[in-house]
């Protein structure tokens, strides 16, 4: 195995972890050993100061890192950090009788402090390692000596310089690593944020989304007048026994994609889809004088971007379409899961325009007719029995009328 294989099967966190437990998993797999390294070189170091007491400690430290390291890896981060709190409050206790305040070690306190909020879901754990360092270190200043060590004070004072260097190091680490987390939170919370308002958006209205933004409790609308298109693709039933489920899935997404692009194209806001019906309206949720007019542009572009997706897909699908026009209630609905629908007969006889239409064509009640005729051509179906509505006058939408272009 390669050394860079090894740093980075090393480094690796284990996958299930969470962000927080990885960050500490990486975090202590680097430190730890240059802890046990800086432990090990204080062994010589305090048996010429003549301090053998201490070098007997740092061999245990080294131990006591060790299992630290060992308990990370093993997932343990509260056995983990009990050892590891244990080790420092108890080598600066010592540190401080055998050699002195002046030694310095007592400010490592403080990098306790700061480290131990690094422990993942363990607030009152850190807490606790937190108030107990920082009751040590005031201990520590009013009983502690100043130099018990009788050696050279120069050398003390050096050795203190270093061990504040260090402490000063790692808390300065520490708050950057601190920082570094909160900028990386902030720009993941903004990444979701922006990823949730373009998913709401396309699931809401801008209007209402903004009323949501507001927490607005109760979104409910009356229209007085506004449209409704629904479509149903004819031959998937059949497509669907001879497609995959990711075959069919994915044909269905293409041309649900084209008919969302002509959603934004005529300005009118889709509603829902419902397997592969698709339903449209305009006029809501912002009124507007013209919803009829824009609702039968979109049918007629709707009706050939279909045959267009059958030419390029080398399918024959076909569509029944009904439009009708007139009052509706529109409101956000759910708790877990919103929606934004509309109710009404309007609604109902648009479902029934679409039910009793003919395949291929764009099917209209008389209400949706009387706000278009003098703009669009249109072929009358005569009078015809509707499921739930009786006998009705519809009419088929032709095209644009020559009059108006």
């Amino acid at each position: 195995m390669s050394i860079d294989t090894f740093f980075k099967k090393y480094l690796e966190a284990p996958r299930d972890l969470d962000n927080a437990s990885s960050r500490l998993y990486v975090i202590a797999s680097v430190n730890i050993p240059f802890a046990m390294l800086i432990h090990m070189a204080y062994i010589p170091l305090f048996l010429w100061m003549n301090v053998p007491e201490m070098a007997f400690l740092n061999i245990f430290s080294v131990i006591a890192w060790a299992s630290v390291l060992y308990c990370i890896r093993r997932l343990m981060f509260a056995v983990s950090w009990i050892i590891f709190t244990a080790e420092i409050m108890l080598h600066a206790g010592f540190c401080n009788h055998y050699v002195g305040w002046g030694f310095g070690n007592q400010y490592f306190l403080f990098t306790l402090v700061g480290m131990s909020f690094l422990l993942p879901k363990r607030i009152y754990l850190s807490m606790t390692i937190a108030v107990a360092a920082i009751v040590e270190f005031v201990i520590l200043s009013r009983w502690s000596n100043e130099t018990p060590w009788e050696g050279n004070p120069r050398v003390l004072y050096i050795l203190n310089v270093i061990n504040i260097i260090i402490a000063f190091g790692i808390s300065v680490l520490d708050t950057l690593h601190y920082q570094l987390i909160i900028h990386q939170t902030e720009n993941e919370l903004e990444k979701a944020n922006k990823k949730s308002e373009r998913l709401l958006a396309n699931v809401f209205p801008l209007a209402i989304l903004e009323r949501l933004r507001h927490k607005e409790e109760t979104i409910a609308d009356r229209f007085d007048s506004a449209s409704v298109f629904f479509a149903d693709i004819m031959g998937f039933t059949s497509l669907s026994e001879k497609l995959s489920p990711v075959e069919l899935v994915d044909l269905l997404d293409k041309l649900f994609t084209l008919f969302d692009e002509l959603v934004v194209k005529h300005k009118v806001e889709k509603i829902k889809t419902i397997g592969d019906a698709y339903m449209v309206a305009a006029g809501i949720p912002t009124p507007i004088k013209n919803h009829a007019e824009l609702l039968a542009n979109f049918a007629l572009d709707f009706k050939d971007c279909l045959a267009e997706f059958n030419l390029k897909n080398k399918q024959t699908l076909q569509m029944r379409v009904g439009i009708n026009s007139g009052p509706i209630v529109a409101g956000v609905i759910g708790k877990s899961r919103f929606i934004y629908d509309l109710w009404g007969d309007c609604v109902n006889t648009a479902a029934r325009m679409e039910s009793h239409g003919i395949p291929g064509e764009i099917h209209v009640s008389e209400h949706t007719y009387r706000l278009l005729a003098d703009k669009f051509d249109f072929e009358s179906r005569g009078i015809i029995e509707i499921k739930g509505k009786g006998p009705m006058s519809t009419f088929v939408l032709r095209g644009r009328s020559a009059r108006t272009a």
